[in-house]
Formats: structure tokens, C-alpha cells, sequence
């Protein structure tokens, strides 16, 4: 059995966070695949800008389906080793609580609401108005898990390395935090 039967195993019996993931990560790829590809080839295209969430009301009237794209594709590298690995320990905490189902209601809600406040502070903010942004990332569908956890069972532990036991509710304080701050 070869490296892709293994994938595609996992991604058939896989949970609901596995497959997610996945979808994060083969998007990851085949997007940055083809800029490299064009790059080499000295073709003028990329398609990150075609799954960005823009923050022009008549750019989006082109592009409605980027209030869905822009959750599941991420900036670099590190942005999506710590969004998955989030998604995954949270997700895996999540499904311990409610259902697979549930789990994808939390995170595309959190996706569509992490796009409305950003479309809201672009056009309506003073500070933001005369500038152009460009949404991209699972952080705010990933933030609706860990808050779903967090207010579900606030007190519920995790051990940490060198920390010892942790409720969760700090840890999701702690993660909003860094969000904002980066």
C-alpha cells in the first residue's frame, strides 16, 4: 500500500477534523504548486488572490464563494501547521462534547462570522476605510471550536509539558490573545 492508499484511508475514515485538514493542506499545496509552476514558467498568475476574502464590496460581488474559500486556505506554511494543529487538538475536544455535524455547523458559523466582522470593520471602521485588505485563513473557524469547547466545559483540564494541568477556558484566553496580537 502506497503513501496515497494510506491518505486516502485516512481521509475516508477519518473524522469530520481529519478531513478538514486534509482539505486545508491539499488546497495548501495545490495552490502554491501552481504559483511556483507559474513563477518558473514566468506566467503572471496565482490563484491565492481568487481564495482571499476581499474587503471591496464590488470585488466580492465577483467573488461570493471567498467567504467560504478564504477558511479553508492559508497564507504560509506556519500559518497552517498552527491553525491544523489547533483545529485538530481543539476539534478532538470538540467531538469528545457534540457531534461531527455540530463540529461543521461550528466551524464554517465561525468562518461566515469571521468574515462578516472583517467585512464590517473594512467598510464601516474609520481607520480601515481608505484601506484594501484581503482575508485568508482558518483562524476564525478555528476560534469557534475552541470557544464551542470552551464555554461548553470551561474547567475541563489538559495537561500540558512543563505546565501541568490546565483548564481550557485559560488556554482559549491565551489563544485569542496571540490571535490579536499577530
Amino acid at each position: 500500500m502506497g503513501i496515497f492508499d494510506d491518505l486516502r484511508l485516512k481521509y475516508k475514515t477519518g473524522q469530520l477534523t481529519v478531513k478538514f485538514i486534509f482539505i486545508n493542506v491539499a488546497l495548501f499545496l495545490v495552490v502554491r504548486l501552481t504559483d511556483v509552476f507559474c513563477t518558473l514558467l514566468g506566467v503572471p498568475f496565482s490563484l491565492t488572490p481568487y481564495l482571499e476574502l476581499p474587503s471591496d464590496p464590488m470585488l466580492l460581488l465577483y467573488r461570493p464563494y471567498t467567504v467560504f474559500t478564504y477558511m479553508f486556505f492559508q497564507y504560509d506554511l506556519l500559518h497552517l501547521l498552527f491553525n491544523m494543529l489547533w483545529l485538530y487538538w481543539f476539534g478532538q475536544l470538540f467531538l469528545l462534547f457534540f457531534n461531527a455535524k455540530q463540529f461543521g455547523g461550528v466551524y464554517i458559523l465561525g468562518g461566515l462570522s469571521g468574515a462578516a466582522v472583517y467585512l464590517f470593520a473594512y467598510n464601516l471602521l474609520p481607520y480601515f476605510v481608505a484601506v484594501e485588505g484581503m482575508l485568508l485563513g482558518a483562524s476564525a473557524a478555528v476560534l469557534a471550536v475552541v470557544f464551542a469547547v470552551s464555554a461548553y466545559a470551561p474547567d475541563y483540564k489538559i495537561r500540558l509539558l512543563f505546565i501541568g494541568n490546565i483548564s481550557i477556558k485559560y488556554i482559549a484566553l491565551i489563544t485569542v490573545l496571540i490571535d490579536l496580537l499577530s
